[in-house]
């Protein structure tokens, strides 16, 4: 599957800034630190047109709701 923007993945980009803030605060260890990390400043960037691809939507999910 194709990476696909942010406000193609979620209804509302509300809903992707809350789930990147959750994982701004679980992630344990420098790796998780620096995935999250990464992806807020692609957030930062590029805005609702921020691309995912589906490893780093589920992986971001798996941090975000620890």
């Amino acid at each position: 599957m194709a990476a696909q923007t942010v406000e193609e993945l979620y209804d509302r980009v509300e809903e992707f800034s809350a789930l990147l803030a959750a994982a701004e605060l679980h992630a344990s260890g420098a790796w998780e630190d620096e995935f999250v990390e990464s992806l807020r400043a692609n957030f930062k960037r590029h805005g609702p047109r921020t691309l995912l691809s589906p490893h780093q939507q589920k992986k971001l999910e798996q941090i975000g709701k620890y």
